[in-house]
């Protein structure tokens, strides 16, 4: 941009009377200078400004400059930058403008084109390794996904000792794999400095709940117990970054499993001077006073107490930058011997209030686990629920306070006592026994095999809705009300699918799973033969992979939803690459739902049993 003329009188800039040295002060300097009044007419000009402008200073003086922008009411100092003509040719120039107190202004110019030209080459380059590591790293994440998924169905089929030592290795040198992808991703959002927040509705009861969920199956394996109590006062829904939030929640509840050998983890949600307060507590080794100032460090992980697992120490640096990007703080609170504490508090705004309804208000629990984090947190949910409730950390104990209590009792029993539920009813005769199972181990409880005295079930870690429900029931639920959709127990009975993978392991994998569960499943390999298999009619869902030649589950999920005949299909995405990226372009194409490979039984079959109700279904058996 150029200036503009005035044919007004010009104004004077140093008068005669004033020294030589203030005008000859400006000229010495290499920025350029540019003085305007208060109605923003040149007054002064330096030599640099004319070596960068061209002219004499009685060109300049009286004129308007155009290119600088309304001063700031308020008198504070502005800071821009112009993409400018000179006599170099274009070039950038940031202008820092000052006001003096007659109502006039000083700006001073220095030339940034050099700098803004790295700091964009920088940021292409960022780019591009972003782009590349997403690329190469989704490469990545099938094969391995489909080794764990293969090795999961191995580990049901009855092997001797040894080999389930060496398909444990395989697992565990695929799961850190995967680790290692996660890590290498974080290295390049950290470089990238890309932590822009996208706040919107967080129901953070669901957040919660969900994580878990995906992190069970990886607690139970190193026999610890993985449990969450979000407290009554928490809203309903708040406003947050849900993937960030989620991201924070992942990192630290890992990292307790990870360096956790023996007891539990704890995922706690309270309200602590109008701010959410995040805290996971472990029952693991504790963390020195020395470790615990460098653990929110790049590549720190205070891991010469905690028997240094494999990993490369960013995740807690990422918790620390996005609690501070949020407003918030974090902390460590712990000692060797005694655990740890990782908590993080932000002051998240509430956009919808706590739940008033109480499920479980006027009732009794009681529950009985060995396991001190996992009874605190059931205690604690079933607190929130309004239930009054009782513990006990033995079988003796539990006999011994169940004697005691109402007929109307609910007692949560952990799976490894349930032998002594007869003697429990003993004591309490209209006692309502819940075993507390495991995912893998549920199934003991819900057909003919059922311990005596067994009522019902909950499933670890426990959801608050599955409590509320279990705990208010009087007696046995009926197969509806459980779940379960036909004789043989199995959850997705009478279910037709459409399955759309064009990886033949995770294909069979997920046709091996989903006939575990009871589906009927069809499988093809491209979006275009999911979608004309699913103009055909009679399924139930379909369950379309990302990225598929021909056409991908994002362009399948379009074209069914176009179609009036098959729109209200329900679609469920697969990736191997689980980004907020992808799982927002699902959503905003009709999918209903998104889930990771290799897929999780227990996640799955709540997904399809909420998409397909037994009155919605194409074919019931």
């Amino acid at each position: 941009m150029t200036s503009a003329r005035s044919d007004t009188q010009p104004n004077p800039g140093f008068g005669e009377a004033e020294s030589g040295a203030a005008r000859a002060a400006l000229d010495a300097m290499a920025e350029l200078v540019l003085m305007r009044d208060a109605q923003g007419r040149i007054i002064e000009v330096n030599t640099a400004f004319l070596n960068a402008f061209g002219g004499t200073r009685t060109d300049w003086i009286g004129c308007w400059f155009a290119v600088a922008p309304a001063s700031s009411d308020d008198g504070a100092a502005q800071r821009y930058d112009v993409a400018m003509k000179t006599r170099d040719g274009p070039l950038w120039i940031e202008w820092s403008e000052t006001m003096t107190g007659d109502g006039s202004s000083v700006s001073v110019g220095r030339d940034v084109s050099a700098e803004r030209e790295a700091r964009e080459q920088q940021s292409e380059a960022a780019r591009g390794k972003s782009v590349f590591f997403a690329a190469v790293t989704h490469e990545l994440r099938t094969p391995l996904s489909g080794a764990l998924g293969a090795a999961d169905l191995l580990a049901d089929t009855g092997l001797a000792p040894d080999q389930n030592a060496y398909l444990k290795a395989v697992r565990d040198s695929a799961a850190h794999a995967l680790g290692l992808i996660d890590d290498i991703l974080d290295l390049t959002r950290l470089e990238g400095g890309r932590l822009d927040l996208r706040p919107g509705p967080v129901d953070v009861r669901q957040l919660i709940e969900d994580a878990c969920e995906v992190l069970a199956p990886r607690a139970a394996d190193r026999g610890l117990t993985l449990s969450h109590a979000i407290a009554a006062d928490v809203p309903a829904l708040v406003e947050a970054d849900e993937a960030r939030l989620k991201q924070i929640v992942f990192n630290l509840a890992g990292n307790a499993v990870k360096f956790t050998e023996t007891g539990g983890v704890l995922i706690t949600v309270e309200m602590s001077r109008d701010q959410l307060q995040l805290s996971v507590r472990d029952s693991g080794p504790g963390i020195s006073q020395e470790d615990q100032r460098r653990l929110f460090e790049h590549f720190e992980r205070g891991a010469a107490e905690r028997k240094a697992a494999p990993g490369a120490g960013l995740g807690l640096a990422m918790v620390k930058r996005l609690a501070e990007a949020m407003g918030g703080t974090v902390g460590v609170k712990s000692s060797l011997g005694a655990g740890a504490v990782f908590w993080v508090t932000a002051p998240l705004k509430a956009l919808e209030p706590a739940p008033r309804q109480r499920e479980l208000a006027s009732r009794i629990l009681l529950v009985a686990t060995p396991e001190k984090l996992q009874r605190k947190g059931i205690c604690r949910q079933a607190e929130a629920l309004g239930a009054t409730v009782h513990w006990a950390d033995s079988v003796d104990q539990a006999l011994s306070v169940a004697e005691g209590l109402p007929d109307t009792l609910t007692i949560v029993l952990d799976e490894s006592w349930a032998r002594h539920a007869p003697e429990l009813k003993a004591r309490a005769s209209g006692a309502h026994i819940l075993a507390l199972a495991e995912p893998r181990t549920k199934d003991l409880f819900s057909g003919a095999e059922r311990p005596d005295s067994v009522d019902g079930w909950l499933v670890a870690p426990v959801r608050a809705a599955s409590l509320a429900n279990w705990a208010a029931a009087s007696k046995t639920r009926t197969r509806e009300e459980a779940g379960q959709a036909g004789p043989t127990g199995k959850p997705l009975e009478g279910l037709r699918l459409i399955l759309a993978e064009d990886d033949p392991v995770n294909a069979m994998i997920a046709k091996t799973v989903l006939a575990k569960l009871g589906a009927d499943v069809d499988h093809v390999a491209t979006g275009t033969a999911a979608v004309e298999l699913a103009k055909k009619g009679g399924f139930d869902a379909a369950l379309l992979d990302l990225r598929m030649p021909e056409m991908g589950g994002i362009e399948a999920t379009k074209c069914i939803r176009r179609d009036p005949r098959i729109t209200s299909l329900p679609l469920i995405a697969l990736t191997a690459n689980a980004t907020e990226t992808d799982r927002n372009a699902c959503l905003s194409a009709g999918m209903d739902a998104f889930m990771t490979k290799p897929l999780d039984p227990t996640a799955l079959t709540d997904r399809l049993t909420a998409l397909c109700a037994p009155q919605n279904r194409a074919r019931v058996g």
